[in-house]
This record gives C-alpha cells, structure tokens and sequence, in this order.
C-alpha cells in the first residue's frame, strides 16, 4: 500500500468516525429537548399541586378556626348560663 492509499483509507476512517459522532450528538440532542420539556410539565404540574395545597391548607385553617370559636362561645355561654 502506498502513501496515498493509507492517508485515503484513515481520512475515511476518519470521515465515518465524526459521522457518527454527529449522529450521537443529535440523538443525545433530541434526548435532552424531551427531557426538559418533560421537566417543565412535570414543574408546572407541581406549581399546580402546591397551590391546590395552598387553598386546602387555609380553607382547613379557616373551618378549624371557625369551629374553635364556636366551640369556645358555646363554653362561655353555658358557663355563664350555669347559676
């Protein structure tokens, strides 16, 4: 083999390996867009959830205060009611 022929034959050797390593690169690419576009609903979904969380905890808040008071009324009620 000549020169020529073995400088050809790495050059394509060559030529393959960086195809290949384009075409890695966009798979890992296409990979890590639908990762993060995974990532972004999964975040807003949580956003959601919180806030959900959120109204629940001060609705619960709110009732069991509501209650507390009431319950207490009642006490100072009856108790002055007692004679």
């Amino acid at each position: 083999m000549s020169f020529e022929e073995v400088t050809e034959r790495r050059l394509n050797d060559h030529g393959e390996r960086i195809r290949s390593l384009e075409i890695k690169d966009a798979t890992q690419n296409a990979r890590l867009d639908s990762l993060c576009e995974k990532l972004e609903r999964l975040s807003e979904q949580i956003g959601v959830l919180m806030e959900f969380m959120k109204s629940i905890l001060w609705k619960t808040i709110g009732g069991m205060g509501a209650v507390i008071l009431t319950l207490m009324g009642f006490f100072f009620w009856y108790v002055q009611n007692l004679k």
